[in-house]
């Protein structure tokens, strides 16, 4: 049995949120891995369980990026939780360091995809999307 991943957008202030979304329970539901927090407090890992993601009031897309089988779905938070989360880097409006390369939870998303397609737990379906297809169109 396997699961499908996508990466859902929801509603950001300057740019959207991304998570990456499991649907592993019933009527859509599932669990995202994300980032929260911001670039001016600096972000942290989290994964819950959360409804379908259409449900939400800030949701704005879903791409498919793979499949993860059952067996493979417990490493995904192990490894998204070694991916280190975006830092604090402003002060104010102030940028803290301008020759570090800009962070937020949308490169955090794309760092794990990467890593879960790396070590093979992120699978592609024949005919789907991919996450290349998403890291090319987002990163």
């Amino acid at each position: 049995m396997s699961y499908n991943v996508y990466v859902a957008a929801y509603a950001g202030a300057s740019r959207d949120h991304h998570t990456i979304f499991v649907e592993n329970r019933k009527r859509g539901a599932g669990t995202i891995f994300q980032v929260k927090g911001s670039i001016q407090q600096g972000m942290e890992f989290e994964s819950k369980k959360v409804k379908k993601p259409e449900d939400s009031l800030s949701f704005v897309d879903k791409t498919l990026v793979g499949t993860v089988t059952k067996e493979n779905y417990p490493k995904i938070a192990t490894i998204c939780a070694t991916i280190p989360p975006p830092h604090k880097q402003f002060i104010g409006a102030k940028r803290i360091n301008p020759k570090v390369p800009f962070r937020t939870c949308q490169e955090w998303n794309a760092d794990a995809l990467k890593a879960l397609k790396n070590l093979k737990l992120l699978l592609k379906n024949s005919g789907l999307v991919n996450v290349f297809c998403y890291l090319v169109r987002h990163c």
